[in-house]
């Protein structure tokens, strides 16, 4: 089974610098890391691969040092990887980035299943898997907690999910995107041997030529939405004593949390 893997670099901190015209996250600004719900579907895509002996190819779009995280994830066990860096892709919102990997994805060659982290830990959208698999044309399932491949119904996967006390199972037709919710496995560690190894493993950078979308699609050009404000929220504590009956405190609790509500 052929297996992509969509990650996304993310900064290992905070402090980060935001572009003053754009309000974006200066990606290039800051030390970056995979991000942690994508370290949780490069797992299951290594499960599934030690199950069918199939190939793992990792894609992600970024700056050019966004080549670490592509590294860090085949020392992981990922057999391959795919960068998309170009300044004519920068900048844009989850539509145009979601058009930029699915054709990343369509040029590289075919697969049968993509995998990502269903929230990355900067954006938090949960946009982009859903998004990939509309410009695919295939079927996804979001926030999925684990999967089950059965060789003999080897044209079907299926997505387990949690719901509330429940646990679903959602019978999909491959090919197809699943998302994985943060922590739903434990991800492997790499080991030193495993981090030389992703050292030679095959890296193949696409720009947007390569690709060839129209420039008013991707980036900033091609985004519908746009960041209007980014800030730091104020840090301040403050503490309310409540007394009386149960009742009561009840009662003021509930009128204090509608006062907030209403701020």
């Amino acid at each position: 089974m052929n297996i992509a893997v969509l990650i996304k670099q993310v900064p290992v901190s905070n402090d980060v610098s935001v572009d003053p015209k754009t309000h974006a996250l200066v990606r290039a600004s800051s030390e970056g890391m995979v991000n942690p719900a994508d370290l949780n579907a490069i797992e299951e895509a290594m499960l599934l691969k030690e199950q069918t002996d199939g190939k793992v190819v990792v894609f992600t779009m970024g700056p050019p040092d966004a080549e670490k995280a592509l590294r860090d994830a085949m020392a992981l066990g990922c057999d391959e990887s795919c960068l998309v860096t170009d300044r004519a892709v920068a900048g844009g919102d989850t539509v145009a980035t979601a058009k930029v990997l699915a054709a990343a994805i369509k040029k590289y060659g075919q697969f049968d299943l993509i995998l990502g982290g269903a929230l990355s830990a900067d954006g938090a959208t949960g946009q982009v898997g859903a998004m990939v698999a509309d410009c695919l044309d295939i079927p996804h399932v979001v926030e999925a907690q684990g999967m089950k491949y059965d060789e003999a119904e080897a044209d079907k996967i299926v997505a387990v999910k949690k719901f509330h006390d429940k646990r679903l199972s959602i019978k999909c037709a491959l090919p197809a995107m699943i998302s994985f919710n943060f922590g739903c496995n434990e991800p492997r560690l790499a080991t030193l041997r495993t981090k030389r190894a992703a050292k030679s493993k095959p890296l193949v950078t696409y720009t947007n030529a390569e690709l060839g979308l129209p420039l008013d699609e991707v980036g900033i050009a091609g985004s519908p939405t746009a960041v209007v404000d980014s800030f730091s929220p104020k840090a301040g504590r403050k503490a309310t004593m409540l007394s009386g009956t149960p009742a009561e405190l009840a009662k003021k609790l509930k009128d204090l949390i509608e006062d907030e509500k209403g701020k």
